[in-house]
């Protein structure tokens, strides 16, 4: 049976749906990605909502193309990846150094996850041997919740109770109990309130993992992906080209 799992960052942890060819799921909490691999070595495609692949210098071009998509009302949630010099920066200040010479800046919001950006460039290098039967790549959720409405972005935000409403709704279109699956994980890591795994200001990273593991089992062995107007960028220290993939293919 093949696995397929999303995953996005919740609170303090990495949360993760997986789905099987066969129907099944299951979800988890881990509080890093190497812990995560440890559980789900025999996966056949993990995507994950953080970036892969870093250049040397100048915007990523499919966070470029993914903002120009989501447009002014859902673009603010694609933050410019930093280079590869920003990401190992020892705080904000050394980073802004880094790119002080090209045409933008770090924004608060990117420099928070670059943690997570470490984190997974770390775990891509020291287990690059052990992934080579585990397709390991980016994806971005409002990409994905774009692709899944006919490329039209969403019209709430993420957090709001009309954006995980319309996301929702719109996951019950191709995920069998999508509801279910969601209830079932509110209930088991945002409760208790005094002792919740996951904050209950982060259900829509539920949402967000939800999407990512849909996408990872239907988008096939060559699936659509950022950039679409030209060919995608390439990470020499990883070996590996910089994308988002999505589902399904939007003309």
């Amino acid at each position: 049976m093949r696995k397929y799992i999303g995953i996005d960052w919740a609170s303090k942890g990495w949360f993760a749906v997986c789905l099987t060819d066969g129907g099944d799921s299951e979800m988890g909490f881990y509080p890093s990605v190497f812990n995560l691999w440890h559980h789900h070595q025999d996966a056949d495609r993990i995507l994950i909502d953080i970036p892969i692949g870093l250049k040397d210098d100048g915007k990523r071009w499919c966070d470029v193309e993914a903002k120009q998509l989501l447009g002014s009302s859902r673009g603010n949630s694609v933050f410019y990846t930093p280079i590869r010099a920003g990401v190992e920066a020892q705080n904000i200040k050394e980073a802004k150094r880094a790119q002080k010479s090209l045409h933008f800046s770090i924004q608060n919001q990117a420099w928070a996850i670059v943690p997570r950006i470490q984190e997974v460039d770390e775990f891509l290098e020291m287990f690059e041997e052990e992934v080579d039967n585990t397709d390991i790549r980016e994806t971005h959720p409002e990409i994905c919740f774009w692709a899944l409405n006919d490329g039209e972005p969403m019209t709430h935000g993420k957090k709001t109770e009309e954006g995980i409403e319309e996301r929702l709704s719109l996951l019950s279109n191709y995920l069998t109990d999508a509801r279910g699956l969601y209830e079932d994980a509110v209930e088991t890591f945002t409760e208790p309130e005094w002792a919740s795994v996951i904050g209950k200001s982060g259900r829509d990273d539920i949402l967000d993992a939800m999407v990512a593991a849909l996408t990872a089992r239907e988008c096939g062995e060559n699936p659509p992906r950022l950039p679409k107007e030209s060919k995608p960028e390439y990470d020499d220290v990883r070996g590996r080209e910089i994308e988002i993939v999505f589902w399904p293919d939007i003309d």
